[in-house]
């Protein structure tokens, strides 16, 4: 008997196309869902002890499995413990770059889903979040990803974060400066620290106004975004990574005619052309193979290359991302 088979919970042979939005992905070999984050540790110790490759999921988006699966545990986090915090006071100089205004953290457990986040902001009077309603996915996910929309990143609002860090084995506080926060990226995609808790700086407002804000971000995604099985916008946009100003991902996509493109089950959205969506049959390969379609296609009448956002997770042939452009 391994470490693992001795947590209480674990499950085999799971199908993971239930538990992301993207509703692709095949079997893992053990799938463990959590409700206290700190329970990770132990999980992901007995991983390293058996020496099994580990996943942490949480609400499914900007994610693609393998139809293969995963060869070892997936550890699905559905810890949302969310309240508002201790008031903060003001950091830096008026007027400078890194100066932040007084006002009141707001904390969650990692898995809590962004939405939550910023409804129990608003019941507290705390705003700032409003405009990354409608992102999917968790408080967790939009750190390490550093979600952002409308021109707010989740960077902004950070205070600090309780991670563990499974090399070192120890829980630890971090600060905003450790994130390394940029352009749909932080420190946690380079390290293998694991988000358990975050603060976030809001400041006490206008309610009802911030409400008001939400309701009509909602109603401009809802017209503007496609409904179905995706996982939300495929690629980064040009304007905002290496690549140099220009046209967003979606727009560039749609110039070179894609919209409405399919292969297999997958086929790109004629309402958003950064969105590749599946029509309930696709496989990995299906969204792989428009993917590079899309990527040449780009290069080719742009000279830029796009960077996809999706992670893929399990075995694929898909090593690397794929770019045959000469």
């Amino acid at each position: 008997m391994g470490l693992l088979d001795k947590i209480e919970g674990i499950q085999r042979n799971v199908v993971l196309s239930d538990f992301t939005t993207f509703h692709m992905g095949g079997p893992a070999d053990y799938f463990y869902e959590l409700t206290d984050v700190m329970k990770f540790p132990e999980a992901v110790e007995a991983c390293r002890g058996d020496g099994l490759p580990y996943f942490l999921l949480a609400w499914g988006s900007n994610v693609l499995f393998s139809d293969k699966g995963f060869r070892g545990l997936v550890i699905r986090n559905l810890a949302r413990n969310c309240q508002a915090g201790a008031p903060v006071e003001a950091s830096g100089e008026p007027g400078k770059e890194g100066y932040r205004p007084a006002g009141q953290l707001i904390e969650a457990d990692s898995g809590t889903l962004l939405s939550q986040v910023i409804q129990t902001a608003l019941k507290n009077g705390l705003t700032g979040m409003e405009k990354l309603m409608g992102i999917p996915g968790t408080i967790g996910g939009a750190v390490r990803g550093n979600a952002g929309a409308f021109g707010l990143e989740i960077q902004s609002l950070f205070e600090k974060a309780l991670v563990y860090s499974p090399g070192e084995d120890r829980v630890k506080e971090v600060d905003r400066t450790a994130m390394n926060f940029t352009y749909r990226h932080s420190s946690l995609k380079e390290n293998r620290d694991i988000l358990l808790k975050i603060a976030l700086r809001l400041i006490p407002g206008d309610s009802a106004a911030a409400t008001e804000e939400v309701r009509q971000i909602m109603t401009y995604r809802a017209g503007r975004h496609p409904q179905g099985y995706s996982a939300g916008s495929f690629f980064k946009n040009p304007s905002r990574n290496s690549i140099g100003e220009g046209q967003s991902a979606g727009q560039l996509i749609e110039a070179c005619g894609f919209k409405g493109e399919k292969v297999g089950g997958a086929y790109i959205s004629d309402k958003h052309a950064n969105f590749l969506m599946n029509d309930g049959t696709a496989t990995m390969l299906d969204v792989m193979e428009l993917y590079t379609r899309i990527q040449e296609a780009v290069w080719k009448k742009f000279g830029l290359r796009l960077e996809r956002e999706v992670l893929l997770v399990g075995e694929h042939e898909y090593i690397a991302d794929i770019f045959r452009a000469e």
